[in-house]
């Protein structure tokens, strides 16, 4: 059958779903289609444009990220390699008890998908980590999703201090750089302060990163829980979104 958009059409439908949010009925309507239609075309598109705009995320090598270090970090974290932090996006509510106990996420109080993000020091997104439920806790997703086998000796990693990943970081002979803790009750001394303070100094790369992302309001609206089932097209989204990201850095 002929039709009824053109592939300029379908990648203005998409692009604006992801960058607006809007609902596959408005869109239906804005194209004049069916909402299968449109379903069928954000689903493809999704895919094609994830697969075909990999390239935009790498894993720098030492020496690319030492020459393009900032000034904030060569001055107090000379050797950081990467910047982690996980991000989480609500979906709608389960209908499952057991897939919603998955889901949860205490922190955000909603049900969600959770995913890691590395950031370069000059605040390039070099790598995403598949999906999990809010559930699952920022130290298993480091540890198994991948992310500790794309580290060298003697890199440091800087992360928030929900982390505790020290001993895994050691293995790799690898450091860790966060935010000192106060003893409960307690205040902190003034060099863990100090230390403190040049830790958010820094860090404040990979919040802008998480921020340009959540730009794209399809990931900061509710999910449907069709697209968590299918945990590929989920994937998918969540790594086209960063591509584009970095695409219109």
């Amino acid at each position: 059958p002929q039709r009824k958009t053109t592939l300029e059409q379908e990648f203005l439908l998409t692009v604006m779903r992801l960058r607006l949010g809007l609902l596959i009925k408005d869109l239906a309507f804005r194209f004049q289609i069916s909402t299968t239609r449109v379903s069928q075309i954000w689903i493809t598109w999704v895919k094609l444009l994830s697969k075909e705009l990999r390239h935009l995320i790498i894993w720098p090598s030492k020496g690319q990220i030492y020459a393009t270090l900032p000034d904030a970090f060569k001055r107090f974290y000379p050797k950081v390699r990467v910047i982690i932090d996980c991000s989480e996006v609500f979906l709608e509510t389960p209908s499952s008890l057991e897939v919603g106990a998955c889901l949860w996420s205490d922190y955000k109080h909603h049900y969600t998908f959770k995913f890691l993000i590395a950031i370069t020091p000059n605040g390039a997104v070099s790598w995403i980590s598949p999906c999990y439920g809010g559930r699952t806790s920022d130290v298993f997703i480091v540890r198994n999703s991948g992310f500790l086998d794309l580290l060298e000796p003697y890199d440091t990693v800087m992360a928030d201090r929900g982390f505790k990943i020290k001993s895994d970081l050691t293995m790799k002979r690898c450091y860790l750089a966060i935010p000192p803790s106060a003893a409960k009750g307690n205040q902190m001394i003034s060099d863990d302060v100090a230390v403190t303070s040049k830790v958010a100094n820094v860090r404040i790369f990979v919040e802008k990163a998480i921020a340009r992302v959540k730009w794209f309001r399809i990931l900061s609206t509710e999910l449907t829980m069709i697209m968590m089932y299918r945990n590929r097209d989920m994937d998918a989204l969540t790594l086209q979104t960063l591509r584009i990201c970095e695409l219109t850095r």
